[in-house]
């Protein structure tokens, strides 16, 4: 039998330690900022397999056939269209972990040190993937390889000439989300009379489109957290548990997060706003492959095939423009 080489040994020892921390650090991950820990714990992750795009059905219109009959009277039997489809681009996230062979030549008569020093490496790319995930949850739309962030889902104008799911929203008024620009108004004096309107205009006094989180900038957040009275301040149980600064508007569990914008504030239905994941491509380690010119180092890569879908724009709204001075 073949002696493997140290070389050969080292690979191992990183590719079996993430294998080992593999379903721990997906589950940290995603339990690292409250509103990831928020849309796993409310079935907002759902694994699909395969497939060149990612296809949402869509219901835009109401059955135009019930109607009230008496005794006798006949209904129509006419078909009609009320489903349509949206399609969503696969978007790969990477992160490569480099090692280099002085680096693991000189630690290799201390298999603690070397241990110790593989899973700092692991950790710091476990931390950088939440930094990246929540970034770019905040973000405009995708620059092409980047998966698409909330100003692009819940846009500030909904009527604007936009494709979101290969729908042009400025042509489907059923496909615009609901928006209130706040440009000359004081958050301060009007934050929370904007922000019921723009719930009632979102749930339209139905509870199944009644949105379940509502995130911010940290200045918003702050500014609404010092409207209410110390003693009728409610948090969600359940975000505070894990540690995450929350409370309550309406009902409704409010955060913050610090990559969102202070002029925006979003109220989202997460059961029509969902992050699709590939089970086979979900935070799996790429074989180690040398690095061109350089002796003895190598590169791995961590990938996760993921997108953003939302099926119900109109159960998804914003406040931007905050004024926060």
């Amino acid at each position: 039998m073949a002696v493997r080489t140290f070389t050969e040994q080292i690979n191992d020892l990183y590719t079996t330690t993430w294998i080992n921390m593999k379903d721990m650090v997906a589950d940290q991950i995603f339990d690292a900022t409250p509103f990831y820990y928020h849309l796993k714990e409310n079935g907002g992750m759902e694994a699909t397999t395969g497939g060149r795009q990612i296809e949402e059905p869509l219901q835009y219109a109401k059955n135009e056939q019930v109607q009230w009959i008496t005794r006798g009277g006949t209904v129509p039997l006419n078909d009609y269209e009320h489903l349509t489809t949206s399609y969503w681009d696969w978007k790969y996230l990477t992160a490569s972990v480099v090692r280099f062979g002085v680096e693991d030549q000189q630690n290799s008569g201390s298999p603690h040190k070397l241990m110790d020093i593989v899973e700092k490496k692991l950790a710091n790319t476990q931390d950088s993937l939440v930094d990246e995930l929540e970034s770019k949850l905040f973000a405009s739309a995708a620059a092409g390889d980047e998966i698409d962030g909330l100003q692009l889902l819940v846009k500030d104008d909904p009527t604007t000439s936009t494709t979101v799911g290969g729908i042009n929203q400025s042509t489907h008024s059923w496909w615009q989300n609901k928006a209130t620009d706040m440009a000359s108004e004081s958050f301060a004096t009007y934050g929370a009379d904007r922000m019921r309107t723009l719930l009632n205009n979102v749930s339209n006094n139905k509870m199944s489109e009644k949105p379940d989180i509502i995130v911010a900038g940290q200045t918003p957040y702050e500014y609404y957290e010092d409207s209410i009275l110390e003693h009728y301040r409610v948090t969600s149980n359940k975000l505070a548990d894990k540690g995450f600064e929350n409370q309550q508007f309406k009902g409704i569990p409010m955060i913050w997060s610090p990559s969102a914008a202070n002029t925006r504030m979003y109220f989202l239905n997460t059961k029509y706003l969902k992050m699709k994941y590939d089970p086979n491509v979900f935070f799996d380690m790429t074989e180690w492959k040398p690095i061109p010119n350089q002796v003895n180092d190598f590169a791995a890569q961590i990938v996760l095939a993921c997108t953003f879908t939302v099926s119900k724009r109109r159960c998804q709204g914003v406040l931007y423009n905050i004024n926060t001075a």
